[in-house]
C-alpha cells in the first residue's frame, strides 16, 4: 500500500485501536460497549474521550448501524473486506473495499485513506442476486472525513466540486457536476447512541442544488456512530 495508505502518524494505531474496540463486542455482547465499560447504551454514561482516526479503515472491521428510514426499521452492516487497486480510472491508487449488507442488497464502497483525508472514488449497488443496478465513480473524489486541522474546527465551512460518472442497468451513463458544501458543527460533542456515549467530530454536507443535509458523527478509534439526513433518516452504531 506504501505512501497511498500508511502515511497518517497514527493511521495504524488508529486503525487497530478501531478494530480491537469494535471486535470486543461481537460475541454475543448485545449492544455492550467495550469503550463504556460494557455499560449498554451508555444513555446515563460520561462521554468517552477516545484516539486514533475517525475513520479508522483495517481489514476485518465491521460495524452495524440500527436505520429508521421514514419509519422503516432495519440493520445495515458495513465491513471492510480487503485492500486492492481501485482499477477503472482510478487504477494504481490502493483503497480499501467496503460492502454494506441491507436486508435486500448490497453496496460496494471503495475508499482510499490519503494524508489525513478519507476519499470515497467508487460504489456501486447490487440487487439480491448479486446484479449491478448503479455504479458511480467520482472524479477527484467525494469526501468521507477531513482530519485536517483547518476542517476539524467548530464552524468551518469549505466546497468541494466533482464529477460523478452514473451508470445504471437500465440507463445510458451520465457526467454530472456535483458541488458539496461542508460544515464542522461540533467537535467534542457528545452523542449518545446504541453502542455507547462518545465524543465526536459532527460535520455536515450540504447539496445546494436541492438543499439536501447529511449530518455525521464520527468517532475517534471507532468510526461513523451516527448519520442523519433533513429528509427523515437515521442511522445509529450499534455494535
Amino acid at each position: 500500500m506504501g505512501g497511498l495508505v500508511w502515511n497518517r502518524g497514527i493511521a495504524i494505531y488508529g486503525a487497530l485501536a478501531g478494530a480491537l474496540a469494535l471486535a470486543g463486542c461481537s460475541g454475543g455482547g448485545g449492544t455492550s460497549s467495550p469503550l463504556n465499560g460494557g455499560g449498554g447504551s451508555g444513555v446515563d454514561a460520561a462521554p468517552q474521550a477516545t484516539s486514533g482516526d475517525y475513520e479508522p479503515l483495517a481489514v476485518g472491521v465491521s460495524w452495524t448501524y440500527h436505520v429508521n428510514d421514514n419509519g422503516v426499521a432495519y440493520d445495515k452492516t458495513s465491513t471492510v473486506m480487503d485492500t486492492e487497486d481501485a482499477g477503472g480510472p482510478a487504477a494504481g491508487i490502493t483503497v480499501f473495499h467496503l460492502i454494506d449488507t441491507f436486508p435486500a442488497d448490497k453496496q460496494n464502497t471503495w475508499y482510499q485513506v490519503d494524508g489525513q483525508l478519507v476519499k470515497r472514488l467508487h460504489d456501486n449497488d447490487l440487487d439480491s442476486q448479486g446484479n449491478v443496478k448503479t455504479d458511480d465513480w467520482y472524479s477527484p473524489f467525494r469526501l468521507r472525513v477531513d482530519e485536517t486541522p483547518e476542517h476539524t474546527t467548530e464552524g468551518a465551512t469549505w466546497t468541494l466540486t466533482l464529477t460523478d460518472t452514473h451508470t445504471s442497468s437500465t440507463k445510458a451513463s451520465t457526467m454530472t457536476m456535483k458541488t458539496d458544501n461542508w460544515r464542522v458543527d461540533g467537535v467534542d460533542e457528545p452523542v449518545t447512541v446504541p453502542y455507547g456515549t462518545f465524543l465526536s467530530l459532527h460535520v455536515s454536507r450540504t447539496d445546494p442544488t436541492d438543499g439536501s443535509i447529511k449530518s455525521f458523527w464520527f468517532v475517534r478509534g471507532v468510526g461513523k456512530v451516527k448519520e442523519t439526513n433533513n429528509s427523515g433518516h437515521l442511522e445509529e452504531l450499534s455494535s
